[in-house]
């Protein structure tokens, strides 16, 4: 997908919160417009706390069918940014794969090199290499920004590492992590973070780094 027709953040995600309120809270808890924007403003209200995570070695798949070791081949002691999703999720998934989207061209030459993003499927029966290839490229995705599927016993420890494991995936927590592995440093982000919060954490352990890995 080229630039002139990516779908961006800030387009996708009120057009997205729409349809969700208007599907989803279309009752009297809904008072008009007032309450419509009401519950829009919950959905976008973004929370931000330190954690600790597991980052379980299993043995993945990336979308290009090599295998890798999560924690010793793709995060290693970088400074990454991971989601969880699955490529037929309707509303929130696009949500979080146009905030990567819209980081990478963010971060410019720093991804790939300096920084990556991870996103592990919740669905890997559904998500293997070859579909995952192709929703990296609907969503234009460049060297740096890693989809990992493999065995479901194998992408269930990664998920419940992470604190993101849910019995039902299509229950999956609306979440996104940054961190940095060689500190030991997280931060989970739950909601809806914009591009820009995502890249300000990591410019905040960047300078923690002292600006020079």
């Amino acid at each position: 997908m080229d630039g002139g027709s990516r779908i961006r953040w800030n387009v996708l995600v009120p057009a997205v919160l729409f349809l969700a309120v208007a599907a989803g809270h279309a009752s009297s808890s809904v008072a008009g417009p007032e309450g419509a924007r009401e519950q829009v403003g919950k959905v976008l209200d973004v929370e931000v706390k330190p954690v600790t995570v597991t980052l379980a070695d299993a043995d993945l798949l990336d979308q290009d069918g090599n295998r890798v070791r999560f924690r010793s081949d793709v995060v290693k002691d970088r400074m990454v940014v991971i989601d969880v999703f699955y490529t037929t999720c309707p509303l929130v998934c696009p949500i979080l794969s146009a905030t990567f989207s819209d980081l990478q061209d963010l971060l410019g030459d720093r991804l790939g090199r300096e920084v990556f993003l991870v996103s592990v499927t919740v669905d890997p029966v559904t998500d293997i290499p070859p579909r995952l290839k192709e929703y990296a490229r609907r969503w234009d995705a460049k060297r740096g920004w890693i989809f990992l599927t493999g065995a479901r016993p194998d992408v269930d420890r990664v998920l419940r590492g992470l604190e993101a494991y849910t019995a039902d995936f299509t229950d999956h927590p609306t979440m996104m992590l940054v961190g940095d592995a060689a500190s030991g440093e997280w931060a989970r982000f739950y909601g809806f973070p914009t591009p820009e919060m995502l890249s300000a954490k990591l410019d905040e352990f960047r300078a923690k780094r002292g600006g020079n890995r």
